[in-house]
This record gives structure tokens, C-alpha cells and sequence, in this order.
């Protein structure tokens, strides 16, 4: 009997609950992992959640694929500037991400750093690179990096990287330093993607300080040097000018060879010395190399963290080259800055 009543009381207990069950409404989530994703054209996959009376679907959460391949990029070359006698010609390689820059030598065969070359050829090209890296950024293609590479030429006959300023009209602006030098060096320092100076021959003066601007430097060791020969015709150094050499050149017995001695550094030598990263055995062989680099490193830009922490790599350089003056006079012969 006791055991009757037991199986009474259970099966009163299971109508019961079958009963509450009943009228009460079940909610079940699906829920789909997934993985961060940065290509707005992938299939979308579909959140649901289910009630007894309602079916809502949210179609907001992308769907990850690893193995889908990035959208190769057009290559295209343009000029700076756009018409019958450029000052650099800009070449882009989509499938690389690489953009390289050849510096015509159209204005002055030695690539000199004048007001023109600068403000019409070398920062309108550098903005171009820095608008197109925001723009992979923007479209979500950043994922495999970029990277950025200048030179003065590959054909045998490229001897000079670039000779420096066209010093007498340089300091009889009283803007060139601020608008013109500082503003080419500052953009280089602060570049937001891996920038290599294929240094194809010759870089004096303030050629010199455009190689140095640059994270890394391949330069040909059958043909060129590294100078800074102001010292010998009495010039003084602008300090937008040391401060760039300084930030690569740390050592302080380098930098009285470079700036007191007018040292004239070979390839081997400035290898030796820590502001060349790699030799080369052409003005090809020098691009070819300069290259090579570039696609190893230009992954580190990814994140875009690389031009952020260059301004802290570089802080006093680049402290120093945001420095406005009231003239030329000035930024040529005001106190050093302190670092």
C-alpha cells in the first residue's frame, strides 16, 4: 500500500509539472562563435533567438573566414607633379603593399632639396602614400601591413641618392626650414609605415639627413659616400638637419667624425658604424635589397602602431624638427636644442 501511494503522489507530482511547463514560455539562445574580421565583403552569419511566440534573427556579427584570401590591390605609377617635367615618379605595387619612390634628378641632376623638389615633388607623393595606407586602414585591407621605399635611380649611370641643399637660396627664405626641410624630415620620422632609403649613390648634407630620416638604409658599396661637408665651406648646421642625423647616429665620437670632421663614410663604414643597415653591389642591386627588406618589415605596420611609437623612438628629433623660427638666419644659427 505504501508503495501504491508513492507511485500516486509521483505521477500527481509529474501532471503537475507538466502542467507548469505548459504555460510557461521557453527562451533559447543559439549563439555562434566567432573571430574579429576585416573584410566588409565576406558572407554575414546570423544571430538567433527564439521564444514560444517570436523569432527575431540579427544579421550584425560577421563571419570569420582565415583561409579567405586578401583582395589584391590595383598597382598604378603616377608623378609629382602631374604634368610634362616630374620631380618623382611614385610606383605602387598592390600585390605587395609596397610603394617605391624614384627621385628624378627632372629640377637638378643630383636630387637637390630645394623649395620646389620638396614642396612639389617629395611631400605631395609622401602625403599620397600616407592617404592611401589610411585608406587600407579604413576599408579594413591593413591586415598584411605596408611599407615605403625611396631612391635615387637603378640604371648604372644613378650615382647620386641626393647631393643636399641648394644652400644659398635655402637660407634667403625665411620659411624654407619650417615649411619646406623640417616639414620633409618631420613627415619621414613620423610616418606611419616602414619607410627604406635605397641609397643608390652619393648622399651628402642634407641628403644625408633625407637617408637618415628614413627607419632603415641599404646603400651601395660600390659607389657613393656618406657626408656631411658643411664644415668645409663654413656653413653652419641647421639643427633640424643634426637633430635627424642624431637620431640615428648615437654614438658620440660618430657624430663629431660626421659633424666636425666631415667624415666622408663608405658603405662599409657607415655599416660599421650603425646608420646602414645593408650593403648592396648596384643602384639595382641596392632597390632590389631595399625591397626585400620592405617586405619583411611592412607586417609590423599592421596594428598601426609603427608611426606612434616612432615619435617616441624619435621624441627628441622630432621635438626639435616641429621647432617654427622666425626666419632662416635664425634656424641656422639658434642654440642648439638640448638632448
Amino acid at each position: 500500500m505504501l508503495f501504491r501511494s508513492s507511485l500516486i503522489s509521483a505521477s500527481s507530482s509529474l501532471r503537475t509539472l507538466n502542467l507548469l511547463c505548459s504555460k510557461t514560455s521557453i527562451l533559447s539562445t543559439t549563439f555562434i562563435a566567432h573571430r574579429p574580421w576585416n573584410r566588409p565583403s565576406q558572407t554575414r552569419a546570423s544571430h538567433t533567438i527564439r521564444n514560444a511566440a517570436t523569432l527575431f534573427e540579427f544579421d550584425k556579427v560577421p563571419k570569420y573566414d582565415p583561409t579567405a584570401p586578401i583582395a589584391t590591390m590595383q598597382s598604378y605609377t603616377r608623378q609629382f607633379p602631374s604634368d610634362d617635367s616630374p620631380l618623382v615618379k611614385l610606383e605602387f605595387d598592390g600585390s605587395a603593399r609596397i610603394w617605391v619612390l624614384t627621385m628624378l634628378g627632372n629640377e637638378t641632376p643630383d636630387n637637390r632639396l630645394t623649395h620646389t623638389f620638396i614642396a612639389e615633388g617629395l611631400l605631395p607623393a609622401l602625403e599620397h602614400v600616407e592617404q592611401g595606407w589610411n585608406d587600407m586602414l579604413s576599408s579594413g585591407e591593413s591586415s598584411l601591413g605596408a611599407a615605403f621605399v625611396s631612391t635615387g635611380g637603378t640604371a648604372d649611370s644613378a650615382k647620386i641618392y641626393s647631393n643636399g641643399l641648394d644652400f644659398e637660396n635655402a637660407i634667403a627664405d625665411p620659411n624654407f626650414f619650417d615649411t619646406h626641410l623640417n616639414a620633409l624630415y618631420e613627415k619621414l620620422l613620423t610616418f606611419p609605415i616602414p619607410t627604406i632609403a635605397a641609397v643608390n649613390g652619393h648622399a651628402f648634407a642634407a641628403g644625408f639627413g633625407l637617408a637618415c630620416a628614413h627607419d632603415y638604409r641599404v646603400m651601395n658599396s660600390k659607389r657613393g659616400y656618406m657626408c656631411m661637408n658643411e664644415i668645409d665651406f663654413g656653413a653652419p648646421l641647421p639643427h633640424g638637419l643634426q637633430a635627424t642625423l642624431k637620431s640615428k647616429i648615437e654614438n658620440q665620437k660618430t657624430m663629431r667624425k660626421v659633424v666636425l670632421e666631415g667624415h666622408r663614410f663608405s658603405a662599409k663604414e657607415a655599416l660599421e658604424e650603425g646608420f646602414v643597415d645593408v650593403l648592396s653591389d648596384s643602384p639595382k642591386d641596392t632597390l632590389d635589397k631595399a625591397l626585400q627588406l620592405a617586405e619583411k618589415l611592412k607586417v609590423k605596420a599592421k596594428m598601426n602602431a609603427w608611426g606612434s611609437n616612432k615619435e617616441v623612438v624619435y621624441a627628441e628629433a622630432v621635438k626639435v624638427v616641429r621647432t617654427k623660427h622666425d626666419d632662416a638666419t635664425t634656424a641656422l644659427y639658434a642654440p642648439r636644442a638640448k638632448y
